[in-house]
């Protein structure tokens, strides 16, 4: 029989290697299924929740206005 905790560290290990999108994915599905575990595997889904979120923070760039406008000025500049 497969425990919880099993299923928490499988997702974990695919998270490591997934893209934004299925990351966000995970996140939801994990918020979902936290309320039905017993205390210890709360804990755990919280844990893995925080990890989601920094690896979704890792993946996205926030470009800022004039960081962009010093990316594509030299360019406009040579076309």
């Amino acid at each position: 029989m497969i425990t919880v905790t099993a299923i928490l560290n499988a997702i974990e290990a695919h998270a490591n290697r997934a893209i934004v999108q299925e990351l966000l994915l995970i996140k939801k599905e994990v918020e979902k299924l936290r309320p039905s575990l017993r205390a210890d595997d709360q804990d755990h889904a919280d844990a893995l929740l925080l990890k989601l979120d920094r690896l979704i923070s890792d993946q996205i760039v926030i470009v800022d206005d004039v960081v962009l406008e010093e990316v594509f000025q030299p360019l406009a500049q040579t076309a």
